[in-house]
């Protein structure tokens, strides 16, 4: 039976491609099952009215002769049946990791000793598994798992299914991907930050490892209210902003204004950890910045805010009306760029470049265990890396690693 990746329009902030299974937005957050859906109900009961006692015996042996559970989110998906486990080595596209023992088993041999391979279409991509594999979580991930991609790997390797899982907590980020792909609550890991030493030490002390996998390049895109008239900002400047040092546009050669900035909590996800971390250099936030929940809150409130400020990857902000794009310099002294392209599209060479300075990287992050789970995640990082790959992330609005 043909996997269904249809998706679920948000009614609040219009965002088309959240999960057919997801309970809430990935980009807002807003609920988005209710109940349970009427005419699905209906259907069901009008079948097994049909079926009759002929249908009743049919069920009862189809039900004895499948036995696999149902994975939920809040926990492990089934043993999967082993696998020859490759030796993971270090390739170009594969971000060192601390190395900890692998269970011996059965991965099929790749083309390379880790697995991570680069070939011309999705079909070429080489030992993709049978089976429903659950991944997430990163919602800077969002537009990488539309329908149209989902769809494209589907047709190219119809045995392999994505199922989307969200987080026992209800919030999605790279974070509580990670937890979850610990955990054994997904096969495959997204995330829009590099893993971290105790994420490295937890997975270790499991008996299995983690790896990383860049397969795109991404930006944060500064935005701020039209009414904001200045030609660019440092990043040190966007620093003190955000910390507090500066509370006027005056203060960096804009008009006479208090500035308003506008952010996620410091805990919500990979954005906001990448922001704290490579923008911030780890300070916390001043006492007047105005804590949102999503982008689209965000986005909406430095809109409708004279003076306001937010952050978000540059895909969420491209083509936004209500607000304006900054363009950034490394330094006093040095250019501003722009990452994007008259407000109508990415601008990739700049971001690939580095010479727009708050880029980053996206990963696929490998579950390395010697399972079905570890041959999931190679294969899928091997799709994005494809040529055909690279141009899905290109129009999906970042920026291609190769």
């Amino acid at each position: 039976m043909a996997q269904d990746y249809s998706y679920v329009k948000c009614p609040q902030c219009g965002y088309e491609r959240n999960p057919i299974n997801a309970s809430k937005c990935e980009i807002c957050g807003y609920r988005l099952k209710k109940g349970l859906p009427l005419m699905p109900i209906l259907a069901t009961v009008a079948g097994i009215a049909v079926l009759g006692g002929g249908g009743y015996w049919v069920l009862t042996q189809f039900a004895r002769q499948d036995k696999s559970p149902v994975v939920s989110p809040a926990s492990p998906p089934p043993a999967q049946s082993p696998t020859a486990s490759p030796s993971p080595v270090a390739s170009p596209a594969v971000s060192p990791s601390p190395s900890a023992p692998t269970q011996a088993t059965s991965v099929a041999p790749a083309t390379s000793a880790s697995g991570i391979t680069t070939v011309s279409t999705l079909a070429q991509v080489p030992n993709v598994p049978s089976g429903t594999f659950n991944y997430g979580n990163s919602t800077t991930f969002a537009p990488l798992r539309s329908e149209r991609i989902n769809n494209l790997i589907y047709q190219a390797h119809p045995n392999f299914r994505l199922r989307y899982v969200e987080p026992p907590g209800g919030k999605p980020g790279s974070g509580a991907g990670i937890e979850m792909l610990i955990n054994g609550q997904l096969a495959i890991g997204q995330s829009s930050r590099p893993l971290k030493d105790s994420e490295f030490q937890r997975a270790q002390t499991r008996g299995f490892r983690l790896e990383q996998v860049a397969i795109a390049n991404d930006a944060l895109a500064i935005y701020v209210h039209p009414g904001v008239q200045i030609p660019g900002l440092t990043v040190a400047q966007v620093r003190d902003i955000f910390t507090g040092k500066v509370t006027n546009w005056q203060q960096v050669g804009g008009p006479n204004l208090p500035i308003v900035p506008f952010s996620r909590n410091l805990q919500a996800g990979g954005t906001v950890d990448f922001f704290k971390e490579d923008v911030l250099l780890g300070q916390n936030l001043g006492p007047n910045v105005r804590e949102i929940r999503d982008t689209t809150h965000s986005l909406r409130q430095v809109g409708a805010t004279p003076g306001g400020i937010g952050y978000a990857n540059i895909p969420l902000v491209v083509r936004q009306e209500m607000v304006r794009i900054v363009p950034l310099a490394k330094e006093a002294g040095s250019p501003y760029v722009s990452p994007d392209i008259g407000g109508k599209e990415v601008n990739s060479a700049v971001i690939t470049d580095g010479s727009y300075p708050i880029t980053r990287r996206l990963f696929i992050i490998i579950r390395r265990d010697g399972t079905l789970d570890e041959q999931a995640g190679v294969a899928y990082a091997n799709m994005f890396l494809s040529d055909e790959g690279q141009k899905l992330i290109k129009e999906a609005g970042f920026a291609p690693i190769r």
